[in-house]
């Protein structure tokens, strides 16, 4: 079966130069009916060919072409992403491991490339569980876990007050509220200490030292693991960011157990998405 990319060149031969044809992306990510595309400068001035024949691939799948005009920028992690054909609504319902995901594309991040990591978590964590989300946005990371495990607790720190809207809106839309705990604050000043079994400290291209302490301080004494996500460029990152890790989490009394490194997804050539797991105990 041709993949996506194979059919638009055959769909865009003739109204495009061939000499750009390899320009056509070959990645296709889609949130709710939106389809998120990278295209090459070369390419600009036939944005809404482009566009317009991945909606007729696509059918009734889809309903708008979003493409990418910059870097995720800022505290936020706000997304720079322009719409230049269908139904222009950002405001999309995505629907993944049985949760639906309310959102602002054209305001908020929600990465398709993270859903392994999302079904990842839902095997990895139990009923008994207590998660802080140290990085909620608008559940990216914690909501399937709320409706698919159904754990004791998810405390949700969320900074940005459109994300924490749309976050309230999901637990609302997934009947979680007994379960998600969600907070609108800068998780700099958290004080939960001694409290999860699970820390996630989802945000590129890292958390910082303050909130990484936080994050470890929040740990059970008894035990727990910290979701560390993180970018590296090659394997001497690894390694010294593994290094700092494990000096921090000593220096905060507690002892790592066990370390695992997992790849999400690609960010660019040689550039990686990971997290870093660490088993930590006092």
């Amino acid at each position: 079966m041709p993949s996506l990319k194979q059919v638009l060149i055959t769909k865009l031969r003739g109204k495009i130069p061939d000499d750009l044809l390899r320009y056509i992306p070959s990645r296709y990510p889609i949130i709710g009916s939106a389809v998120l595309i990278h295209l090459h400068p070369a390419l600009n001035s036939f944005s809404d060919l482009i566009g317009n024949a991945i909606l007729e691939a696509l059918g009734n799948n889809v309903k708008s072409v979003w493409v990418k005009k910059g870097k995720t920028l800022g505290i936020y992690r706000k997304p720079m992403f322009q719409c230049i054909v269908g139904e222009c609504n950002p405001i999309v319902i995505h629907r993944e491991l049985n949760t639906l995901f309310k959102l602002d594309i054209s305001k908020l991040t929600f990465s398709p490339g993270n859903a392994g990591e999302r079904e990842r978590l839902v095997r990895m964590i139990r009923r008994d569980d207590v998660i802080l989300d140290m990085f909620a946005c608008c559940g990216n990371l914690s909501m399937p876990i709320a409706v698919n495990v159904k754990p004791k607790c998810i405390y949700a720190i969320e900074i940005n007050p459109l994300a924490y809207a749309f976050l309230l809106e999901n637990i609302r839309l997934n009947k979680v509220s007994n379960i998600v705990q969600p907070s609108l604050m800068d998780n700099h000043y958290l004080e939960l200490e001694e409290i999860a079994t699970h820390v996630l400290l989802g945000f590129l291209p890292s958390p910082d030292k303050i909130q990484t302490i936080r994050g470890i301080k929040a740990i059970c004494p008894e035990g727990g693991v910290l979701h560390y996500h993180t970018i590296v460029r090659n394997k001497y990152e690894y390694s010294s960011i593994i290094t700092n890790l494990l000096r921090l989490v000593n220096k905060q009394g507690y002892r790592v157990e066990k370390v695992n490194v997992q790849k999400i997804k690609n960010m660019a050539p040689k550039v990686e998405h990971i997290v870093i797991r660490l088993n930590i105990k006092r």
